[in-house]
Order: structure tokens, then C-alpha cells, then sequence
């Protein structure tokens, strides 16, 4: 395990620790410009230091074989990451994600399939077993809901890369191009008045968080009229701050799971509106769907499903020993239904 640790301290000398500096290494010894880049603004020495701080008492409660992957984690973070990282705001995400990923280290998460379709009998268990009351009565709900219940007609997608951790290197292939951008799992939500024109704004005046694993990455044909395959991540839980003070230190508080649309070429999430890079608009606005609660808040079963040659979001969820459905379709175009089922019967 010594070794081990050692190496880390060779690729960036992350953890050592010493109370004139703010950040967790020796400035003075600086040699890349990430490090130049860190010790030279004060939040990024701080985000640094609090980040050490983190790693360190994770790796202090964790077993064995936790403290394997946690190192390799950190390794790779650190080289495929931060590393790559030559703007001031991809370096504050590649440092807030990874502290969401710290402090949630130990939380139960939801177990990932080889196959989409082998969660087909717990779903008919669940929808057999279940009281379900319909919120848009619809002749297709109905169908659809019958279909589900004996998986007639109904086909799982699976995904082409699947992982419990954002630093597994099979999502290196599809973040090359994140080096200025933010990473898939960062999200964003708004005000209805509250209109960001660049990251820096986005940081400030609206709620954010980083999706937990586990993250799935889809791949759909192309939509009618378009000649480009979709990509859509999905995050089983949402983690981000307690509010929009983004110069806070800390993270805190949950969210809910989803999916999010991927511009593949750049690295841009489903409803970030800038180009990669800082202060640039841009007219990119995926598309970002609430998939319920899961990790430490529920199970849940979500998905992508096709039916009758159409493809939706399959999103079911329990939350306080109840279940919800929810069937949205991925293209969101009229008269595509939006199917809903909760436990309460008058809605």
C-alpha cells in the first residue's frame, strides 16, 4: 500500500500536507502548468487542499480492496482529468466532481447489469406486485403498461459503456474531448427568469451537481431529418452544493438521477449552453430527463427502452417503499405520449 502511495505523490504531489501552503503540495516545486495554474489562483489551492483533506479520510475507513480502487481512481483522475485540464473552470469541475465522488464514497449504489434485459423479471415482479394508478389515462398507457407487465414487445437498449466510477478508463474513449469542457456528469438547473450565458454564470446563479454512479452511456440511431447518432448519460443521483454559492468549500445535499444528452464531439452535457472553453454561447440545449431517486434515496430500474419502433425513457423508481413510473419519449415530438403511474390514486 506504501508504494502505491507513492506513486501518487510522483504524479502531482497531491497529498502532502503543510500549513503555509493552501494547496496540498509544494508550490515552490510547481513543474506542470496544471500545478502553476493551481498554485497560482487561491480557490484552486483551496479546492487542492480540501480535495487532499477528503482522499486522505476516505482511504483511512475504507477495506482492502476499496483502497485499490480508490488509488487507482486518484491515479487516474489525476492524469486523465485534472491533467488534461488548461482552463481555470474545467479544473473546478474536474475538483468538484471528484470531491462528490469522495463524499459519497461508501453509499450503497445501485448494481449494473450485463445486459439491460436482465432486469426484465424484477420489473413484471415489480409492476405485478405493485399499486399503480395511472396520471394520463390514454389508450397507449394502457397498452404499453399491459405490454410492460409480460415484456411483450418490449426491447432494452443496451448501453455501449457502463461504470461505477466516473474515472473508470472505459469512459476514456468518449471524454477525450473534455479538457475544457465540463465532464458528462455535470448537470444544471435554473430559475425560469434565470438565463446563464457562459460556465462562469452558470456557477453562480443556478443549482448544479455532478450525477453518482452508476453512469451508463447510451448510443440511438438518429432522430428523423438527422444524420447524427444520439448519446445520452445517465447518473443514478444527483450530488452538488447546498446552494448557489459555488465558492463554498463544501459540497452538500442529493438530487435526482437522469439522463442527459451528449454532444459526443465536444464534451458538452444535455443543457449546458456554452462552447467548450470559457464565456463562449453556444446554441447546444440537449436534452436532460428526471429519472427519480435512486442510489442511497431508493431502487430503482431505469432505462431505455424501444417499443413499436420508437424509443423512451423507461424510468422506474422507489422512493419510501413506493413505486413510480414514468415512459417519456427520447424524441420529443407530437403526438408521442408521456405516460405516468404513481402510488396515489387521486392526483
Amino acid at each position: 500500500m506504501r508504494r502505491a502511495l507513492t506513486l501518487l505523490y510522483a504524479m502531482g504531489s497531491f497529498f502532502v500536507c503543510s500549513a503555509v501552503m493552501a494547496a496540498s503540495f509544494d508550490c515552490a516545486k510547481a513543474s506542470t502548468k496544471v500545478e502553476h495554474m493551481i498554485c497560482d489562483n487561491s480557490k484552486l489551492s483551496q479546492l487542492d487542499s480540501k480535495l487532499g483533506q477528503d482522499y486522505w479520510e476516505v482511504l483511512s475507513k475504507a477495506n482492502e480492496e476499496q483502497k485499490r480502487q480508490l488509488i487507482a481512481d486518484q491515479k487516474h483522475w489525476l492524469k486523465f482529468t485534472r491533467n488534461v485540464c488548461d482552463k481555470v473552470t474545467c479544473l473546478k469541475h474536474a475538483y468538484w466532481s471528484r470531491q462528490a465522488a469522495l463524499e459519497n464514497y461508501f453509499e450503497q449504489r445501485s448494481p449494473l447489469y450485463e445486459h439491460e434485459s436482465d432486469k426484465a423479471d424484477d420489473i413484471k415482479h415489480v409492476l405485478a406486485t405493485s399499486t399503480l394508478y395511472p396520471a394520463y389515462d390514454t389508450p397507449f398507457c394502457h397498452e404499453i403498461f399491459d405490454d410492460l407487465k409480460q415484456m411483450n414487445g418490449i426491447h432494452f437498449v443496451d448501453p455501449v459503456v457502463q461504470a461505477q466510477s466516473y474515472e473508470d478508463p472505459a469512459l476514456d474513449p468518449w471524454k477525450k474531448q473534455c479538457r475544457t469542457a465540463p465532464p458528462f456528469n455535470f448537470g444544471y438547473w435554473c430559475d425560469r427568469n434565470l438565463r446563464p450565458t457562459d460556465a462562469g454564470d452558470v456557477l453562480k446563479v443556478c443549482n448544479a451537481g455532478y450525477g453518482l454512479p452508476p453512469f451508463k452511456l447510451y448510443e440511438l440511431p438518429p432522430a428523423v431529418g438527422s444524420g447524427e447518432k444520439r448519446y445520452y448519460f445517465y447518473a443514478d443521483e444527483r450530488y452538488g452544493p447546498i446552494n448557489r454559492d459555488w465558492e463554498k468549500p463544501s459540497l452538500g445535499g442529493a438530487g435526482l438521477a437522469g439522463f442527459q444528452q451528449i454532444d459526443i464531439a465536444k464534451c458538452l452535457s444535455g443543457g449546458n449552453q456554452w462552447e467548450p472553453g470559457e464565456k463562449k454561447k453556444s446554441s447546444w440545449n440537449g436534452t436532460y430527463i428526471d429519472a427519480g431517486q435512486g442510489g442511497r434515496n431508493g431502487k430503482n430500474y431505469n432505462s431505455i427502452i424501444e417499443y413499436r419502433n420508437e424509443y423512451y425513457f423507461f424510468i422506474l423508481h422507489r422512493i419510501h417503499g413506493n413505486y413510480w413510473l414514468n415512459i417519456e419519449p427520447v424524441t420529443r415530438v407530437i403526438p408521442l405520449p408521456v405516460c405516468s403511474w404513481t402510488p396515489i390514486k387521486d392526483h
